[in-house]
């Protein structure tokens, strides 16, 4: 506490001189966390739409040499009864569109792919859907649709509306009578071309018996799923299904089962990330440069702070010889420079915390869906910065301790210098 208002009042009576500091301090900080929540927002962003897009956290995809599961509810009970209790289960049946079109008014709006979901089961996986117009919750008929902004701006439609979902895939041309419940924003790379029917609808597209799908989705409708949990479900799985090893890439298991296939049917647990193979170069890159930069004003802070620190030190000599003229030894003095220098990046970093909200609530405002093929990253039109607690505490701690470190070098000479030197010596 002694070395402590010793340093308050050198700061306060020299604060003209921390000042340089203190705003190297302020802007690093803020600008490596505000760069970390902004990365990790838009990776959150593009993780839920990934989640939206293949039905929940994993999926579970098999058969003897197809993808496919005949009483498909049999299956979903089966691995309700040994999963969570918070995990909500369902069946996804999804097919190519093809030839197969939407009309609305004379104008036709094609589309890339259909899939069928149970409405009730993944209400609340879509309601972290954006939606422009409508709402995941008036989804419940089997004439019911969910179309993205940029159909339904081909169509000039809106909830509410009757479509005409036209089927000319083979044989005479079928047309079904549709309702738009919903047109949702978050059209990306994942949605864009694709519209979500009940499952019992696109069973008959499909030309299959009823209770057919082709996919099994498991969602954590509370956040508690993990990567680190994949093996533990795989093993509870595996005492209801017959389960095919746990896999990097779900590319390992299609290889047998479009290859040779199986003597009996064969299942796979598939996670959000093996689905998302394809992005995670751009994941992994995203990353990366996020890391170098934050790495980089990491290092602008300790060199600028440490060396701008020493020449304060030196200017400071006289008081250095002093302090040790009247007994105190070299290691009490670090003491008192410590302090100075712990004050100064504690108040450095707390303001930079704070300036770093200030820059995410301000990106927040800044709608940016003009940009082409940037909606992946965006939520509603906007970047969403995401804070963790463990990355603010492991960046201000690697920065207050790095920092102090490197100022501990910059003024070793100093502090070691006698006090016949430091005080011949003028500033």
């Amino acid at each position: 506490m002694y070395y402590f208002k010793i340093s308050s009042r050198s700061l306060l009576s020299k604060w003209r001189q921390y000042v340089s500091l203190f705003l190297v301090s302020m802007f690093g900080v803020a600008i490596s966390l505000f760069l970390m929540f902004v990365v990790k927002g838009m990776l959150s962003s593009m993780a839920t739409k990934a989640k939206m897009y293949y039905g929940g956290d994993m999926q579970i995809l098999g058969g003897y040499d197809y993808i496919e599961y005949y009483h498909a509810s049999k299956y979903v009970e089966k691995v309700k009864s040994v999963l969570p209790e918070n995990a909500i289960v369902s069946k996804r049946l999804s097919a190519r569109a093809k030839n197969s079109f939407l009309l609305y008014e004379g104008t036709e709006a094609r589309f890339r792919q259909v899939i069928g979901i149970e409405f009730d089961k993944e209400q609340s996986l879509f309601e972290n859907y954006n939606f422009v117009e409508g709402s995941a919750s008036l989804l419940s008929g089997k004439y019911d649709i969910l179309l993205s902004e940029p159909i339904a701006k081909m169509l000039s439609v809106h909830a509410g509306d009757q479509i005409t979902f036209v089927d000319n895939r083979s044989g005479p041309v079928d047309t079904v009578p549709f309702v738009v419940k919903g047109i949702f924003r978050d059209s990306s790379i994942f949605g864009m071309y694709t519209v979500y029917f009940n499952i019992d609808y696109v069973v008959e597209f499909v030309n299959e018996e009823a209770d057919y799908a082709n996919r099994i989705c498991v969602y954590f409708p509370d956040g508690s799923y993990s990567k680190k949990m994949l093996s533990k479900y795989h093993k509870a799985l595996s005492t209801v299904l017959n389960m095919y090893p746990l896999v990097e890439t779900k590319e390992d298991f299609y290889d047998v089962l479009y290859g040779p296939g199986f003597t009996e049917e064969t299942y796979c647990l598939v996670s959000i990330e093996s689905s998302m193979e394809e992005l995670q170069l751009i994941i992994d890159a995203m990353n990366w440069v996020s890391m170098l930069v934050v790495a980089t004003l990491i290092v602008i802070i300790i060199v600028g702070v440490s060396s701008t620190y020493r020449v304060l030190v030196l200017k400071r000599i006289n008081e250095i010889g002093i302090y040790k003229a009247i007994g105190m030894n070299r290691f009490k003095i670090y003491r008192i420079l410590l302090s100075e220098a712990s004050c100064l990046m504690t108040c450095g970093c707390i303001a930079g915390f704070v300036f770093s909200l200030i820059l995410s609530g301000i990106i927040r405002c800044i709608n940016l869906s003009f940009i082409p093929a940037f909606d992946v990253f965006l939520a509603n039109g906007v970047i969403i910065p995401r804070l963790e607690f463990s990355n603010i505490v492991v960046v201000l701690l690697f920065v207050f301790v790095t920092t102090l470190s490197a100022v501990v070098l910059s003024i070793r000479k100093a502090v070691e210098i006698t006090p016949v030197q430091a005080l011949a010596t003028t500033e």
